[in-house]
């Protein structure tokens, strides 16, 4: 399982070195990804409980999208494609690949957390620099907060992002 590991890592850092400088990720990595956390959640999972928090991820993260369209399909009062103006792919497709790994109140928290904190990150980056980017790569900071994640989880055993547990207890401390 130490290659599911470090395979997965490696495309993790993939994805955010490719996102960082051009922008763009191959679209091969992101099944790579699923694929590679989808096996190490079978190992300690059976089949038919790892489907069940993917399935409702998936729908979670569907659902979101079908807001944001809505949302800016109002606001500017015409149809609005979210992933031709507001999301790339590759955004789409990380939260998708997690989604088979996470479960379900981890993938809520490492979604809103993890967009916080890019949020916040990339407002002081503009800050600070002079070159201002209005697009951010955020697969690739995604990616690069999740590979962290992975590391705690895996390796220094801090908590279980296949079970809500750890998070429950923190909750309700």
């Amino acid at each position: 399982m130490l290659l599911f590991h470090l395979l997965s890592i490696g495309v993790l850092l993939l994805i955010f070195l490719e996102d960082i400088l051009s922008r763009s990720v191959h679209w091969y990595l992101f099944p790579l990804l699923t694929a590679g956390l989808f096996i190490l959640k079978l190992q300690h999972q059976t089949m038919s409980d790892a489907w069940v928090p993917s399935a409702i991820n998936i729908v979670f993260l569907a659902l979101q999208l079908f807001i944001l369209a809505i949302y800016f399909s109002v606001k500017s009062k015409k149809w609005i494609n979210v992933t031709q103006t507001l999301l790339g792919w590759g955004d789409i497709l990380f939260l998708l690949s997690i989604a088979f790994y996470l479960s379900v109140l981890n993938y809520l928290f490492f979604y809103v957390a993890s967009l916080l904190m890019i949020l916040l990150f990339w407002l002081i980056r503009n800050l600070v620099t002079k070159n201002k980017f209005n697009h951010i790569p955020l697969a690739g900071l995604q990616a690069l907060i999740f590979a962290l994640l992975l590391a705690g989880h895996w390796w220094y055993r801090l908590f279980d992002l296949t079970d809500d547990a750890w998070l429950l207890r923190l909750i309700t401390k």
